[in-house]
């Protein structure tokens, strides 16, 4: 009983660096190369640390086996998610395997985004330990927040015309804002942080026993963080994290604590664009370099009055005390209004022509016009994708095979709209998963989706409530954005988390 005692505390330690190099290692990865090599850095990066975690892991395990006759397993029980886990690596397998295009492609790299059989391999196997070998600790929050602080302040100092790590080479200019911190694409980023700012805020709003350097921690991550979103722009970002405000906002409402800081929040990410009016960053291409146009008008002065009545009314929610929060009719007739103006705003949205920008598009298409430059071109993929579903519906083509059959098809329709260009995602992480893996592979993965979210609902502690706001926020982003190992592993090993905070709520 002491050496299987022994044994688990290893392989939690094991699980515990893996979570750690993950979160705040990881994403600070390059090389010399900068963004020219982003992607290969970052996937043999992240071959590197997944083997070797799995690799010390199944060490360990064998040395007990053999000399101390110790068979953990034994004392494991797989439960429903891990099992749908398994059968969603099982299907990648069979469709690899199966593929037509298994004998002239390599498939396990993939041929689009390296997003074959090897990574969904490591994505799965890696979920698989943490979430039976791993256990919770609280700091792992606060690791989130950290890693946003980290890359933030390279993005700000490449905003601001500084270089570090040595990003912008050969012609990529110091203030190009589609390629920023170590992650690289704008989309990217905000998917990234789509992850790390839901737990930075999910924490500062929901955990009560904060000590002040962990809510300047949260806080700045979110200042910090939505000044980039401000400056990237990624529309499906946030929608991402309006969604998911909305989704959440009763349960913070309810409480007079977590609203007060609600609107602490709110006035540190208004804050953020207050400041990047001010600075106003220009580069002047003409002389190559950055100057500041540093300015105060009247929508700054009244973004700071906006941000004072914020704060003063917060300080009044602290002080007057009322908790709705575990009354569930309550919650869920705040509901009734939030619905409503959602109505409202699509029926407002239907009748009024915005004639340009987003809003104009989803004018457009809720009368019926999907035209293909609509959602900076996701429509064109869409459209196109839909189509080629009925050709391998049940397993798809094998794992990252969409650039093959969508460029097949499409070659001369994407020449046309402008600079050909390989498509090798449907900008839809849904869509993509069923031509690759079908729709056997696409079902199997969200009902592992929703075991976990099921049991997370039915389970909910104060920490797996914070993992599973960013699960959902990412979720929502994945209807425009793609899977990449610079990100995707991320994802996963939230996922696992999520699982080791209800598996541990006893201890914490």
């Amino acid at each position: 009983m002491g050496d299987l005692k022994k044994e688990k505390t290893i392989l939690e330690i094991l699980s515990e660096i893996y979570i750690f190099t993950l979160i705040i290692i990881f994403p600070l990865i390059v090389d010399s190369s900068g963004f020219f090599h982003i992607f290969e850095c970052k996937w043999y990066s992240f071959l590197i640390i997944s083997l070797s975690y799995i690799g010390t892991t199944i060490l360990t395990i064998l040395y007990y086996l053999v000399f101390k006759k110790n068979n953990i397993f034994k004392k494991i029980k797989l439960s429903i998610i891990h099992w749908f886990a398994i059968l969603f690596l099982l299907i990648n397998i069979i469709s690899c395997f199966i593929s037509p295009f298994f004998k002239k492609y390599d498939l396990f790299v993939g041929i689009g985004r390296g997003e074959g059989l090897i990574v969904t391999s490591l994505y799965v196997i890696t979920f698989l330990l943490v979430s039976l070998f791993g256990k919770f600790k609280k700091k792992y929050i606060l690791y989130f927040s950290i890693s946003a602080i980290l890359l933030n302040l390279i993005a700000i100092l490449q905003y601001i015309g500084f270089n570090p790590f040595n990003m912008y080479q050969l012609g990529i200019g110091t203030h190009n804002v589609s390629f920023m911190t170590t992650i690289g694409n704008i989309d990217f980023i905000s998917a990234m942080y789509c992850i790390l700012l839901s737990v930075s805020f999910g924490a500062y709003i929901f955990l009560e026993d904060l000590k002040i350097y962990e809510k300047i921690i949260h806080l700045l991550s979110l200042t910090m963080g939505f000044f980039i979103i401000g400056i990237i722009d990624v529309q499906s970002g946030k929608l991402a994290f309006l969604i998911t405000l909305v989704i959440i906002l009763p349960f913070i409402i309810s409480n007079n604590k977590k609203l007060s800081k609600f609107l602490i929040s709110l006035a540190a990410i208004l804050f953020s664009y207050c400041i990047n009016m001010i600075i106003n960053p220009e580069y002047h291409y003409s002389i190559g370099k950055l100057k500041f146009v540093f300015q105060f008008n009247y929508i700054v002065l009244l973004y700071f009055i906006v941000i004072a009545l914020l704060i003063y009314v917060s300080q009044i929610l602290r002080r007057n005390n009322y908790d709705l929060s575990s009354n569930r009719r309550v919650i869920k007739w705040f509901y009734i209004p939030i619905i409503f103006i959602v109505f409202c705003s699509i029926i407002f949205t239907y009748f009024y022509n915005f004639k340009s920008g987003f809003l104009y598009e989803i004018h457009e298409i809720l009368h019926g016009n999907f035209d293909d430059n609509f959602g900076s071109y996701r429509i064109f993929l869409w459209k196109r994708t839909i189509k080629l579903i009925p050709e391998y519906p049940i397993l798809g083509s094998g794992p990252d095979t969409f650039a093959i059959r969508f460029m097949r098809r499409y070659t001369e329709d994407v020449a046309k709209i402008g600079p050909l260009t390989i498509n090798d995602t449907a900008a839809n992480v849904y869509l993509t998963m069923i031509i690759n893996i079908g729709f056997l592979g696409l079902v199997s993965y969200l009902t592992f989706i929703f075991a976990q979210i099921k049991k997370g609902i039915k389970e909910m502690n104060c920490y797996s409530r914070i993992l599973l706001i960013a699960i959902i926020c990412f979720l929502i982003q994945d209807f425009f954005n793609l899977w990449l190992v610079i990100v995707t592993p991320m994802f996963w090993l939230l996922m696992a988390l999520h699982y080791i905070s209800l598996k541990n709520k006893n201890e914490l």
